[in-house]
């Protein structure tokens, strides 16, 4: 993993030499330009060194706000030291400031005494690393839809039900359609299908599939051709990461 860590952190260190090296080459040939050359080097390096402190700054704060839950053996650890180290050097060059809020938030809670045990942190941090603000605001919608309309006990079902069994489980699914609804004021619905369809392709929710049992949110007369999600088991786990928990979540 260290291998990988130094691969990256040399990959950034080279893109950010070619930019230099390209805007010199720019400014030499159009001086107009020779002010967006200057000091490029210690911008990018002033910058990756103000989110790396922010990280760790909220870091620190969330770790006050949670401290009767935060195993503080673990935080003494090589492991803790070496998430911290792969979480800042994912977000020194992260220019979203919600998304290094997530990083922080994952560090806060990667902490905790619930998840302190959990050998996937490093999956979880490369989903979170993947996936955007506005994908992670449809993931929790998903949720806390399907929460209100089945149940937590329908949200948290999984591989462990038996195909066999007599009376098999329904799983609940959201409308596409439902989603674009909600969000259509804010948001493209070009941009909400396309969000949708890549947490589909990195695992945090799934499509309603061709089971006999799978059920949409509303009454869709068997008619083919409609989408619906339902979160994943790597989409509940990055949710409880960022502190979004389907247990505390309400059920009508």
């Amino acid at each position: 993993m260290n291998k990988k860590i130094e691969s990256d952190d040399d990959s950034k260190n080279n893109i950010a030499q070619i930019i230099e090296s390209s805007l010199l080459s720019i400014a030499s040939s159009f001086p107009i330009t020779a002010s967006v050359a200057t000091g490029w080097s210690e911008y990018k390096n002033y910058k990756q060194v103000e989110r790396i402190k922010e990280i760790l700054s909220e870091y620190g704060k969330r770790l006050q706000d949670m401290e009767a839950e935060i195993d503080s053996d673990y935080l003494a650890s090589d492991e803790a030291k070496n998430l911290i180290e792969q979480t800042v050097n994912k977000g020194k060059d992260e220019l979203r400031k919600e998304k290094r809020q997530f990083l922080s938030k994952f560090l806060a809670n990667s902490s905790t005494k619930k998840l302190v045990k959990d050998k996937e942190k490093e999956m979880i941090l490369d989903t979170i690393d993947k996936i955007s603000p506005l994908q992670t605001s449809l993931l929790s919608t998903i949720t806390i839809l399907l929460v209100w309309n089945r149940g937590k006990k329908n949200v948290n079902l999984g591989s462990d039900y038996n195909p066999e069994a007599k009376d098999k489980p329904i799983f609940g699914y959201i409308l596409e359609s439902e989603l674009v609804t909600i969000n259509k004021s804010v948001i493209e619905r070009d941009n909400i299908e396309s969000s949708l369809d890549y947490m589909v392709s990195i695992g945090v929710i799934e499509v309603a599939s061709s089971r006999g049992w799978t059920h949409l949110r509303d009454e869709t007369g068997g008619k083919t051709g409609i989408k619906g999600f339902r979160p994943t088991k790597l989409g509940l786990r990055t949710l409880e990461y960022l502190g979004i928990s389907v247990s505390q979540m309400p059920e009508t």
